[in-house]
């Protein structure tokens, strides 16, 4: 009877614990005014290449910028920030593709703009997407069937960036 009392003592205490933190806890990142960061003017560019699989002739930039759009502002981490995505220069016969993103930035927050808005971070969020894309798709079909990215080839580079912000410099002479 003892050890059944003890046992009901400490779940009622667990479950009472549980109940007032959930109350009392508010995580700040569940309520934000998107307005007031679209409008904030505080912005940051970043520019980035990337090569397509193969070139498709029907391919414009428009499916490219639409993709990245997709991209970004589905992102659980960046599409609250996520602006805009523009594609600069597009040859269907290179098959390169060069590209702006901009985010909106809130006012500084500790360690936002070393983790958030790191180039690598914002390049890893559409390689990962590509990856996951390669995935989800039947391999019965053909790859120039569809807009299909190159996941080794992607540099971002931030264009306000301190230099530690560079990522992968080999192409980022094309916007200087």
């Amino acid at each position: 009877m003892v050890i059944i009392t003890i046992f009901l003592v400490v779940f009622l205490v667990i479950l009472i614990s549980l109940i007032l933190y959930s109350n009392v806890y508010t995580d700040e990142d569940d309520y934000w005014d998107p307005d007031a960061l679209l409008n904030s003017g505080n912005y940051r560019n970043f520019s980035g290449t990337l090569e397509l699989m193969c070139g498709l002739p029907h391919l414009s930039s428009e499916n490219i910028t639409k993709r990245l759009t997709d991209v970004y502002s589905s992102s659980p981490a960046l599409g609250r920030y996520f602006r805009s995505a523009q594609v600069v220069y597009f040859s269907n016969e290179s098959s390169t593709v060069l590209y702006q993103l901009e985010f909106s930035i809130p006012p500084l927050i500790e360690g936002f703009m070393e983790n958030t808005m790191n180039p690598d971070f914002i390049r890893n969020v559409l390689r990962q997407n590509i990856y996951d894309e390669d995935d989800a798709f039947d391999p019965e079909i053909s790859e120039c069937d569809r807009l299909k990215l190159d996941p080794t080839s992607l540099t971002l580079t931030c264009k306000c960036c301190p230099l530690k912000g560079t990522v992968s410099l080999q192409r980022s002479e094309a916007f200087t």
